[in-house]
């Protein structure tokens, strides 16, 4: 995908933070239709309002997307009414800081479910109607947490590990099967969006939003694997691989990776 011109897009978590940034955007860029997925009906009713003189044709829908039901019913009802989604952000996520001993198990699987399943359940609900369109393309925002295990943090990064996953199989798999549809997985560090707020560590300095948004839309442009920012996440697995287990757990210590967490607010994308 070349350009998001003309073409339909879809966002979850749209209303706030990165997921808005990505709207604003495709918003930019000349996107046909915008559709917004969020829980919060009246940020997404704000956004509509900020984009309301574009061209850009707005349509919001409040998702639950633990909610597999309402996942496929939304899905078929944008697919018969409005058309196949050309270009899908998986961005809907959460995380959660906690000592795993200390952990709520509600919040075990609220992490698992909106980080990891919905995810795979969203992509499933509109790859049959992708399949049709001449250029399509899945975004699937992972993290660099993807590549770690960190202290207090362990259960989102499991769920970050599982899309992390699952993105790289889909795409090997479309390959072989609708190569028109592209897989761009992303592991951002921690952005400037407040869902990290008092996080801190040397390994992983802080990025800003506009860097992410242009990091991921020069990745959708040039169809790239992954999209790794800071750059220096991109190189964790080679990183960790040369330390081994015992080397990286030493790194970690050192540069505050294991205490990147604390002070850290619970919150959504």
């Amino acid at each position: 995908m070349k350009s998001v011109m003309n073409k339909t897009v879809l966002v979850t978590g749209g209303a706030s933070g990165m997921g808005k940034a990505y709207v604003e955007r495709a918003v930019r860029d000349g996107a046909k239709r915008v559709i917004i997925w969020d829980l919060n009906q009246a940020a997404m009713e704000q956004v509509k309002q900020e984009f309301s003189s574009s061209k850009t044709e707005i349509h919001t829908f409040e998702v639950d997307v633990t909610n597999t039901e309402l996942v496929y019913q939304t899905a078929e009802k944008i697919i018969a009414e409005i058309g196949a989604v050309e270009l899908l952000i998986n961005n809907a996520g959460i995380v959660i800081s906690e000592r795993f001993i200390d952990h709520d198990p509600k919040k075990i699987d609220l992490s698992m479910q909106i980080n990891s399943t919905a995810p795979m359940h969203i992509a499933r609900a509109f790859l049959p109607a992708m399949a049709d369109v001449a250029d399509a393309h899945i975004v699937n925002i992972s993290s660099g947490a993807g590549f770690m295990y960190c202290p207090r943090i362990i259960v989102y990064c499991a769920s970050k590990w599982a899309m992390l996953g699952w993105s790289q199989g889909l795409r090997v798999e479309l390959a072989e099967t609708l190569p028109h549809i592209k897989v761009t997985t992303v592991t951002p560090g921690h952005i400037d969006t407040g869902m990290f707020a008092g996080a801190h560590s040397k390994l992983m300095p802080m990025i800003s939003t506009d860097e992410m948004v242009d990091a991921v839309w020069q990745g959708i442009k040039r169809n790239k694997i992954l999209v790794a920012r800071p750059k220096a996440v991109g190189l964790i697995p080679f990183i960790r691989g040369i330390l081994g287990f015992r080397g990286w757990d030493w790194l970690s210590k050192v540069t505050g990776t294991n205490d990147f967490m604390a002070g850290h607010n619970d919150t959504r994308k």
